[in-house]
């Protein structure tokens, strides 16, 4: 997307809005060279080792940034948050270096995944790391909860609760990216023909990824209308510091290897991505309360798109259910921006982050299994062993517990209005 080759060297079809702020997640160093401000870390070197080898992977990236460890965390949060004191001072060394050439810091990235070892234990202790040492830069994460089709680790639960409570209070926002829904989003696009399979791999799943963080890494990235840098990115739809967790859409959906070539206009781009986001709520028995989507920004690529966005095409009907006064937490709760820059293969696309209660189904679902495993002291052993203590567990379980209790509070207000309206 910013027009360089394998090795990190700017193409001769590298365009001025390409390159213009290609220094935000890029360092030029000696020879032209640009490299990714990225460090990337594992437990085990192994899986490091095979990225170090790609042509496009281990020639882009610094060598010193390759962290791995020598032994495995054995899906055991406490394993990698505990017994990571050498790893995580590498990865401290790394960030700092990184850090260094920067002219102006703006915060941070984390991209992990809560239901293993490294992601969840490991990851918290480097997210510790930055707040302790960078206090007051921005710390944003990209999370992915795990699904038992995708993935079926026996202390999964523990995991993604021990690693969320921090979340809720060291980091400013994270896009949950949910291994549930992104496999049935795959499934559902097989079946429709739009994909080549109907039993996604992981390989499919992280390609619905990169588009999404593609696409939520817009403004940062290229000029538009709506640029911004990390903090206020994120600041106009949080209307609440702990209800900072994002569900992501990215519209049109592609497999991996394909392009598209079609052109789509805003409205039906917007149509694609909150008929997903109003999908993300899957009960549909006649107690569940309407899930409810507090503020957005949509982001659209592409030349027509950045066109069409100047001269106000309007978003009705796909948006105007969120912009009800019941719905409306927060004052103009729906932003957008378009960018010329397409993304990578297609014509034109569009990308929203949605702050919405329906999150509260994601961490019910882990709360259940985690609050039932836990009564049994079902593998308890494996985390005290380690050294954590009960208490954690339980300061874990409440601190979701009180998240979710807020995410109702919104979703029952919002129904009560509804009810209010019907009476007059």
């Amino acid at each position: 997307e910013h027009g360089l080759d394998e090795e990190g060297t700017v193409t001769s079809y590298s365009t001025d809005e390409q390159l213009e702020h290609i220094n935000v997640y890029y360092d030029e160093s000696q020879g032209g060279i640009f490299v990714p401000r990225a460090v990337l870390v594992d437990s085990d070197s192994t899986l490091l080792n095979t990225i170090g080898g790609r042509p496009c992977g281990g020639n882009a990236y610094r060598k010193q940034n390759f962290v791995g460890g020598h032994g495995r965390t054995g899906s055991n949060w406490a394993r990698g948050y505990y017994d990571s004191s050498e790893i995580s001072s590498l990865v401290a060394d790394a960030v700092q270096s990184e850090a260094e050439r920067c002219d102006r810091l703006q915060g941070f990235q984390l991209v992990h995944s809560m239901g293993g070892g490294t992601g969840s234990g490991l990851g918290g202790r480097v997210l510790d790391n930055v707040r302790v040492s960078y206090p007051n830069k921005v710390a944003h994460t990209y999370s992915v909860a795990p699904w038992t089709t995708v993935s079926d680790e026996a202390t999964e639960s523990y995991n993604v609760l021990l690693s969320a409570a921090r979340l809720v209070g060291d980091v400013h926002a994270t896009y949950l990216l949910d291994n549930r829904a992104l496999f049935d989003t795959c499934c559902s696009s097989g079946s429709s023909g739009k994909y080549a399979t109907t039993a996604p791999a992981y390989a499919d799943l992280n390609h619905l990824v990169s588009q999404i963080m593609s696409g939520t890494t817009t403004g940062l990235r290229f000029s538009g209308r709506l640029n911004a840098d990390m903090r206020k990115s994120t600041a106009n739809i949080v209307p609440y510091p702990r209800l900072h967790f994002f569900l992501p859409e990215f519209a049109p959906l592609t497999f991996r290897g394909q392009t598209d070539a079609c052109v789509y206009t805003i409205p039906e781009l917007a149509t694609q991505m909150f008929g997903a986001v109003r999908l993300q709520r899957r009960c549909f028995d006649a107690d569940t309360i309407e899930a409810v989507v507090m503020a957005a920004v949509m982001t659209f690529r592409g030349r027509s798109l950045e066109t069409d966005s100047r001269s106000g095409v309007p978003l009705q009907p796909a948006t105007g259910w969120m912009s009800d006064p019941e719905r409306c937490w927060l004052p103009d709760n729906l932003k957008t921006a378009s960018y010329g820059v397409p993304s990578h293969g297609l014509e034109n696309s569009g990308t929203v982050v949605a702050n919405t209660t329906a999150v509260r189904d994601v961490f019910e679902r882990y709360c259940q299994r985690f609050e039932s495993m836990l009564a049994k002291r079902k593998l308890l052993h494996k985390y005290t062993e380690e050294g954590v203590d009960l208490n954690e567990f339980l300061d874990a379980f409440e601190q979701i517990e009180s998240l979710l209790a807020e995410y109702l509070t919104i979703e029952q207000i919002n129904c009560n209005g509804d009810d209010d309206d019907n009476n007059h």
